[in-house]
């Protein structure tokens, strides 16, 4: 069988575990049916066989003569629930809406891992159920192992559980505290830096979105940094509202953080009838991100709210063409500019005709117009920039002292 064939083939089994994993957590979610210790090991168990295809895949696009077998066999480690598997908490990394970030450590083999737990009022029964943050924490595990391997996405070790609790989490790579905010606060990034840097971001986007997985909330705190040889290492994390395009119902309808989402998804259901590329919300925000790297941290679009985006928008790119926004109807008194002003903002001294091609590609408002993330890899302003992407290590650019914090363990659920 020819090597593509295959390839769509281990793809396509991909995507029908995933779509199977989040139906069944979508189930539990809407019958509010608890994730018991047994829910959870079948869920577990088809997260391994997502990591397997996934793993799959790979190698069948990368080295079609490797032995697919024993690499799956690798990938599936089933059930493992003695103490030798337990984490031990060494610092807090930080908090976010969802939940907690810890650096842990390995108790038999000392290997360092990032810990993802649900804040305690996650679990208490506040804002749609004790069980509500265990769906998406499960959700989020699926996403990953459908990605896994790749160096711009922050992989998953093991769903936990911890042994006194039965809270879940997430054992992640452990790439360091440093996001891209704080990168941003150091310098000014030059054009170079500026394509280096975003060459990582669209192919980590990229292999998201081929395996029909859409982030919906790409922005600089979402990216974690990591000091390497040959400079900054970047990589994707955060997939707590991300969704597959194949899913019958997903959870969450329009998403994101403000000063990154994309015009539909800001104007909402009444671009529904538009025929796009869900992906396309990430090459948005993308753009967003690269924008805020030229601009020396400071956001492209910051509204203070919905409709204060949408103009915000409209100010830099000019009101959109009737026959894409004709469900908007922009007031003709708004604060709307009717051309376009990106470049002047970006002249050629600062980014030149090939980096704006790209920039001015990710921020179109017209959906159906926009770059994918893999048109945009493929424009001349990356041909120059032949460096390859290099996994980065556990040591951050900038060292935060660790936050005090109490001492913790985790037992391994499920393996990828």
């Amino acid at each position: 069988m020819p090597t593509a064939t295959c390839s769509r083939e281990a793809s396509a089994l991909v995507g029908d575990r995933l779509a199977a994993a989040c139906d069944m957590i979508e189930w539990f979610r809407d019958y509010r049916t608890p994730i018991t210790g047994r829910r959870a090991a079948a869920i577990s168990a088809m997260i391994d066989d997502i990591a397997a295809a996934a793993t799959a895949a790979s190698d069948e696009k990368h080295t079609p003569s490797s032995p697919i077998g024993r690499r799956k066999k690798k990938a599936r480690m089933g059930m493992c629930m003695d103490s030798s598997s337990w984490y031990e908490e060494v610092s807090r990394l930080g908090k976010g809406h969802f939940g907690v970030v810890s650096k842990a450590r390995h108790r038999a083999t000392g290997h360092v891992v990032a810990i993802k737990s649900l804040r305690p009022k996650r679990r208490c029964g506040c804002g749609g159920g004790d069980d509500e943050g265990d769906y998406d924490l499960l959700r989020e595990a699926c996403f990953m192992a459908a990605c896994r391997g790749h160096p711009s996405l922050v992989g998953l070790h093991a769903v936990l559980r911890a042994p006194v609790t039965g809270d879940y989490s997430l054992a992640m790579d452990y790439v360091g505290p440093t996001t891209l905010v704080d990168v941003m606060s150091l310098a000014r990034h030059g054009e170079a830096d500026v394509r280096r840097m975003m060459r990582q971001l669209l192919e980590g986007a990229d292999a998201m979105h081929r395996r029909g997985i859409v982030h919906r909330d790409i922005k600089p705190r979402n990216i974690l940094v990591s000091d390497g040889d040959g400079g900054d290492h970047l990589k994707i994390c955060d997939l707590g509202v991300a969704t597959y395009v194949g899913e019958r119902d997903p959870p969450y309808v329009n998403t994101g953080t403000l000063p990154y989402m994309a015009p539909e998804v800001l104007v909402g259901s009444s671009m529904d009838h538009l025929d796009h590329d869900d992906t396309l919300v990430d090459s948005w925000s993308l753009g967003c991100v690269m924008a805020q790297l030229l601009l020396g941290g400071h956001m492209l679009f910051k509204g203070e709210s919905t409709s204060d985006q949408l103009y915000k928008i409209f100010d830099v790119l000019g009101v959109p063409g009737k026959k894409a926004w004709q469900s908007l109807k922009p007031s003709s008194g708004g604060r709307g500019s009717s051309s376009n002003r990106l470049r002047g903002m970006f002249p050629e001294k600062v980014l030149s005709k090939d980096g704006f091609e790209v920039l001015s590609g990710l921020l179109t408002c017209d959906p159906r117009r926009r770059l994918t993330a893999a048109v945009a890899l493929r424009c001349q302003w990356f041909a120059a920039d032949n460096v390859e992407v290099v996994d980065g290590g556990d040591d951050p650019l900038v060292p935060a002292a660790p936050a005090a914090c109490g001492q913790r363990s985790w037992q391994v659920l499920g393996v990828c």
